[in-house]
């Protein structure tokens, strides 16, 4: 018996995607750094973009999404939090 059929192979389901844990990596700094409102947006919408991908690699190669859903939902939180601190900066001027 062969190692990946004793342990399975790298795509088998309970894997992680790469792609879904950039996203949840720049979408948790895009939350974290979202009192720079240009680091915020970027990272937010890097973790959004990054992490919709890695959902639907995950959802097509029966790997785990967790994480993916979790950079949408961070880089959404990121994204909200920048463009209100936006709003608030740009009413006092």
């Amino acid at each position: 018996m062969s190692t990946d059929q004793q342990y399975g192979s790298p795509t088998t389901a309970g894997s992680t995607n790469g792609l879904s844990t950039a996203g949840f990596v720049t979408g948790l700094l895009g939350a974290l750094l979202s009192w720079f409102p240009i680091a915020g947006i970027i990272l937010g919408i890097l973790g959004v973009v990054l992490g919709g991908v890695g959902v639907s690699q995950g959802k097509r190669t029966g790997a785990r999404t967790g994480l993916g859903v979790a950079g949408i939902v961070l880089g959404a939180i990121a994204i909200v939090i920048a463009v209100a601190l936006i709003a608030v900066v740009a009413s006092d001027a």
